[in-house]
């Protein structure tokens, strides 16, 4: 009988003891439910916010010291889900990630007043101190419309594959940027170290249907190759 009490305690402890086995930087803020099938009103990671965060934790995993769950977010501006799988280092295994977000205004490397939607493919990711140092699937950034000149520049992908040790910076996340659709052809390449700095090189050029006032602002970038192509590079820290 006394295993059995244990098993029950154990399965009836509220979610806000996992809180307390989460890395410095994240948060769970107005838990709900208990440890194994809870939910956290607010989830809190370094400057991001999801609200309607849900879990259900496997248990198999504790047996190994780990914490291992299917996680899912009703967040409107992040609807997604994956699972993700946290060792005792603090290391962070995400797969199965499956997630569309709504661009704010601004982000990173887009220009002011830009927007559009994220829509994320991810195979596998893996987080060590904080940083991604690992990541596969594809990155789909949809319907990209800015407002100095106004366009609607269409969608781009970006295909994430593992590090490579032989790139042009070591171990660092590699991927292949084009364009979907748009007034835009665009190929590039994306490094992104774990420390968290990315370096992104590619080429532009205007489509037959491309308005007059993008091809003048593409005429910022300097001259053009015999194909017509503009190169562009773009660098800095996540």
């Amino acid at each position: 009988m006394s295993v059995v009490f244990v098993i029950t305690l154990v399965a009836r402890l509220p979610a806000r003891i996992v809180s307390a086995l989460l890395p410095a930087d994240v948060a769970c803020n107005a838990p709900a439910g208990t440890v194994w099938t809870g939910s956290c009103g607010q989830l809190r990671a370094g400057s991001v916010t999801i609200a309607g965060v849900s879990w259900e934790l496997k248990p198999a995993a504790v047996l190994h010291l780990q914490l291992a769950a299917d996680l899912a977010s009703q967040d409107p501006a992040a609807l997604g889900h994956a699972q993700a799988r946290l060792a005792p280092g603090g290391d962070v295994q995400i797969t199965a990630l499956a997630a569309m977000l709504t661009l704010p205004g601004e982000l990173g490397a887009l220009p002011a007043g830009a927007s559009g939607n994220l829509q994320l493919a991810i195979d596998s990711a893996r987080i060590q101190g904080g940083h991604l140092v690992a990541a596969q699937g594809t990155i789909t950034l949809r319907q990209l419309q800015i407002a100095n000149p106004a366009a609607d520049l269409g969608s781009f992908e970006l295909q994430l594959a593992a590090p490579n040790p032989g790139g042009a910076i070591d171990g660092a996340i590699v991927g292949q940027l084009r364009d979907l659709d748009g007034p835009l052809s665009v190929i590039g390449v994306l490094q992104l170290t774990p420390a968290g700095s990315y370096d992104l090189e590619g080429s532009v050029a205007p489509k037959p249907d491309s308005g007059a006032d993008l091809t003048q602002v593409l005429q910022m970038l300097g001259p053009a190759d015999a194909q017509g192509r503009r190169p562009f590079s773009i660098a800095g820290t996540l």
